[in-house]
């Protein structure tokens, strides 16, 4: 009973440092969520481009520009979140670090300021 004990301790102890690592930032992990992530939910972009958009300027130019450039923005995330699920692995030139900016759709959406 004692060896099971201690056997799920060391166990536990172990799982505790590799989750530890593994939910730090800028690493092949987060490289590869980020991808999935961009790929799954890069739809979203023509719902907050038009959103962010309509801070600054009013609805026509909101809702038609949002649009348009929530297309450009989802194709660009599609072929980011490819490229970083196919190169997960390796740090390359941006060492594991985002390569879009904001790294995800929904990411800070609601404070971004967007430029047209």
């Amino acid at each position: 009973m004692k060896k099971i004990l201690l056997g799920g301790a060391i166990v536990a102890v172990i799982l505790t440092q590799a989750a530890t690592a593994i939910l730090a930032e800028d690493n092949p992990v987060t490289k590869f969520g980020r991808g999935v992530s961009n790929i799954v939910i890069s739809p979203g972009e023509f719902f907050t481009q038009p959103i962010m958009l309509a801070k600054d300027h009013e609805a026509p130019v909101a809702i038609f520009g949002g649009l348009l450039k929530g297309a450009g923005m989802f194709v660009a995330r599609e072929c980011v979140g490819v490229y970083e699920v196919l190169t997960f692995p390796f740090p390359l030139n941006n060492n594991f670090k985002p390569i879009i900016n904001p790294p995800t759709t929904f990411t800070d959406w609601e404070n971004r300021k967007t430029q047209v």
